[in-house]
């Protein structure tokens, strides 16, 4: 034992000193305020970086938009060349320049970082301008081929210009793209002069033709130069009546073209517009591209010194406010602390306990701002005092209010109960006797819901039973209780009793957990319950639903609720059920838990277990059912029990009676034709040692019907259908010779219900011993009424719809008397026999429907 208790008391390892529990309150705050420094930091350093990166894209373009001019340059020389060798101008000097502005280009090409597209076509442009320099030299082409060859090379000029210039500045971007129509509208303007000078070598149809063609391309290049220029500007208007005093003079036939002085004069103009236009449009995008770039680079340097200078402050800002809270919050927070784990705790239990004194305040007295903060967890302190008991107070008071309610509620409903009672042992009418028994089992049911609330408001149950109450009569006792008791089967029940002290709560849990196995699965499947003894010589009782159960985290949860003994949580409302199980459980040391029917298998169903301890119980002999009830062969005429043999066949559906009671198929009994002895009815359904004790408080509960199936015999079977009305009659064998009485409200009711096969015979072959019965139970259904009341209304002569056969009181056997019976046994007897009838006659019913569709 000491060996065992030496490891714990050896004090804990005290953590590293540069363990984080160790870091001093200053370190702490730093590295708090490390992270987000650490944050702003990475977010100012990107923003920063992403500004270099443009400012770095910004200087590319400025560097290849310096390509531009040098392009321009290098086509007005290739022009220069070519209108030299053309006109007859000096062309060595033209020759030297082209030479000098190719040499410019090359090297302004080597030293810049151009896009790929724009490198490809400026070396084209290098080579093609080259060749055709060298072919003019050679003098070796006509002015055909000098025109054919220069037009490619112009075209490659304004693809170089448009892609030197690729910027998200659609103002740039309309520059550059009217720059490179200026361009291009410079060089058809040189090609139409070199036609209009040197065109006499080539027809007249064939020269017209050609200017006509360079005249088409002239709209496109003339808007794009209009978009630099504005449309209404002067020199745009100038391009346009240009262009159409030129289309006027190529379009005439009778003008001559070669020497033309108005065509010359018109493409001068226009050619000296377009020249202007790529001089200034050049020097304006090389300035604005450079000036962006300028401008951004600024911003960069200017973004790093401010978030330099920030960072700094913000260091500085917080090593001081650091500083400035260290040691005052030492202070706070040990009293900050002994308030959250201690002092609130046991205000919070003085308060619950009526001890409502006021707190003691923390020992921190200045006014400054820790100092107020001492005082807000004060007032802090204070409050949560205040409110917890304002719960205590609130709770109590709901309590209260459930526990009137509830009491009033149930004061009423046992009035109710009572008048119920009355009414029926005065009605006689089947139909409204039906509903009254309906009535008296949804106040039944209203009666557990009013012990629910008791149970919610912690109030004490009355229970007026003190003597120990058998197992089965407590699960049928709980079926009763619910709605829809008829699809509840009662399996094998240990023969064990509950004490009279904990009886009446152990039939409100099963009611309960049997109540809700019926509400969450379907309508159509049974819920099976079941009772065994468990080792030590408790009792598990199960109830069992084929709903779609649980999933593992839902079960736990649940459990834990149920373990915990009914604690009050917002789950009562939507749970109210579960909350009373797990608070009587609790109360009476039982034991409840929910689990899925198979392991890990939620949709196999939910199977809820109560457990019972031995203190709780007295044992007997196990209970069964005898299996003669499912399969006793055909008694004799004349000997066994009359309604054995009929209850045991399979009853198949029929048309339901005003009182909601099944008829039975002619035939579907069994029965052979000839008469069996007339014999007397069981007066009642209790065995004498039960009738002993005294009187149900609440006569009109439906307990004794359900009960009954248990005491109707000594042998018993297992898995009985509560609604299986073929179980319990097969149950009901012939009274000792000694008990004789008869109850007359019980021989009336089994006349209205029952057919007698002692008229029934055989009038043809080929139908059943039971058709005749049927046939004659139908005529006196359309019995005439002959009796009217002064309202007009009917009047039923007692007897006279009744089926042929019915038991006669005055042919029976004189019976000896006997001392007066209790009315109360009576009235229960015909109660709990009647609602027992009915609700088995109407699950034969629904289940042959059920097994024909299952045979469809």
């Amino acid at each position: 034992m000491n060996q065992t208790q030496h490891p714990t008391s050896v004090p804990p390892k005290r953590p590293s000193r540069w363990s984080l529990r160790n870091w001093p309150v200053r370190g702490k705050v730093f590295a708090i305020v490390a992270v987000p420094l650490a944050l702003a930091l990475i977010f100012a350093g990107a923003r920063i970086w992403d500004e270099v990166d443009s400012a770095r894209d910004l200087q590319v373009a400025a560097d290849r938009v310096e390509m531009i001019p040098v392009i321009e340059n290098y086509v007005a020389a290739v022009e220069g060349v070519l209108l030299a060798y053309s006109s007859g101008g000096d062309t060595q000097g033209k020759v030297n320049t082209f030479d000098k502005a190719k040499a410019t280009l090359q090297n302004k090409l080597n030293s810049t970082d151009v896009a790929p597209d724009v490198r490809t076509g400026v070396t084209n442009l290098l080579s093609g301008g080259q060749q055709l320099v060298g072919a003019l030299s050679a003098n070796t082409i006509g002015l055909r081929e000098r025109i054919t060859t220069y037009a490619p090379i112009l075209l490659t000029a304004e693809d170089a210009i448009n892609g030197s210039v690729r910027l998200d500045d659609e103002k740039l971007r309309a520059q550059t793209q009217g720059l490179s129509r200026a361009v291009g509208a410079r060089g058809q303007m040189m090609i139409q002069q070199l036609l209009a000078k040197q065109g006499g070598d080539l027809a007249e149809p064939e020269l017209r033709t050609s200017m006509i063609t360079l005249a088409g391309t002239e709209p496109s290049t003339l808007f794009g130069m209009s978009q630099v220029l504005g449309v209404g500007s002067q020199d745009a208007k100038a391009l346009q009546s240009e262009m159409v005093r030129r289309m006027d003079i190529i379009s005439n036939p009778d003008a001559a073209l070669v020497g033309n002085s108005d065509l010359l004069q018109s493409l001068q103009a226009t050619d000296a517009i377009a020249g202007q236009l790529v001089k200034n449009t050049t020097a304006q995008v090389t300035t604005a591209v450079a000036q962006q770039a300028a401008d951004r680079r600024q911003a960069v340097i200017r973004d790093a010194l401010l978030v330099s200078a920030a960072f700094i402050v913000a260091l500085v800002v917080v090593f001081l406010v650091a500083r400035s809270l260290v040691r005052p919050l030492r202070i706070l927070r040990d009293g900050a602390l002994r308030v959250a784990h201690t002092d609130l705790e046991q205000g919070i239990a003085r308060v619950r306990a009526g001890d409502e004194r006021e707190p003691e305040p923390l020992a921190v007295y200045t006014t400054e701002e820790i100092g107020q903060v001492a005082h807000a967890i004060d007032e802090l302190h204070t409050q949560a005092l205040l409110l917890a008991g304002d719960e205590a107070r609130l709770r109590l008071v709901i309590n209260e209010m459930f526990e009137t309610m509830s009491r009033r509620n149930r004061s009423l409903v046992d009035q109710q109960l009572a008048l119920i009672d009355r009414l029926e042992k005065s009605e006689d009418d089947p139909e409204r006797l039906d509903n009254l028994f309906r009535l008296d089992h949804l106040a039944t049911r209203m009666r557990r819901i009013g012990a629910n609330l008791l149970v919610l408001a912690g109030a004490q149950v009355s229970r007026d039973h003190r003597e120990s109450l058998p197992l089965a009569s407590a699960v049928n006792a709980a079926v009763s209780e619910v709605e829809d008791y008829k699809r509840v089967e009662v399996g094998e029940v240990a023969d064990s009793a509950l004490v009279g002290r904990v009886s009446a709560d152990a039939v409100h849990m099963l009611a309960e957990l049997i109540d809700n196995a019926l509400r969450y699965s379907p309508p159509i499947s049974p819920v099976r319950v079941s009772a065994e003894q468990t080792s030590n010589a408790g009792l598990l009782i199960e109830v069992h639903d084929d709903g779609i159960g649980m999933t593992e985290s839902d079960l736990r949860i649940a459990n834990m609720r149920l373990h915990a003994g009914g604690e009050v949580s917002q789950d009562n409302t939507r749970h109210m059920g579960l909350f009373v199980v797990g608070r009587l459980a609790h109360m009476h040391g039982m034991a409840v838990r929910l689990r899925n029917a198979v392991a890990g298998e939620p949709s196999s169903g939910t199977t809820a277990e109560l457990y019972v301890p031995p203190k709780l119980l007295e044992h007997g002999t196990p209970i069964g059912v005898d299996a003669r009830r499912y399969d006793a062969p055909s008694a004799a005429p004349g000997e066994g029990d009359v309604y054995a043999a009929p209850f045991a066949a399979v009853v198949e559906s029929g048309p339901v009676e005003g009182s909601g009671l099944p008829r039975r198929s002619p035939g579907s009994s069994g029965i052979a034709g000839r008469e069996p002895e007339p014999q007397a009815q069981p007066s009642q359904w209790f065995t004498p040692a039960r009738q002993a004790g005294p009187a149900r408080e609440h006569p009109s509960d439906t307990a004794p019907f359900f009960s009954s199936r248990a005491r109707a015999g000594e042998a018993r079977q297992e898995n009985i259908d509560i609604s299986d009305m073929d179980v319990l009659a097969a149950g009901l064998s012939a009274p000792e010779p000694e008990d004789t009485d008869t109850d007359y409200i019980y021989q009336k009711m089994l006349n209205e219900i029952m057919v007698d096969p002692h008229t029934l015979v055989v009038p043809q072959d080929w139908k059943s011993v039971w058709d005749n019965g049927w046939e004659t139970a139908a005529e006196v259904e359309n019995v005439p009424v002959q009796t009217h009341t002064e309202h007009g209304l009917p009047v039923r002569d007692p007897g006279a719809r009744l089926v042929p056969g019915a038991a006669d009181v005055g042919e029976a056997a004189p019976a000896p008397e006997l001392p007066r019976r209790d009315p109360d046994a009576v009235r229960a007897s015909f109660t709990s026999h009647f609602g027992g009838v009915r609700a088995a006659r109407s699950d034969i019913e629904t289940g042959s429907v059920e097994n024909g569709r299952e045979h469809q």
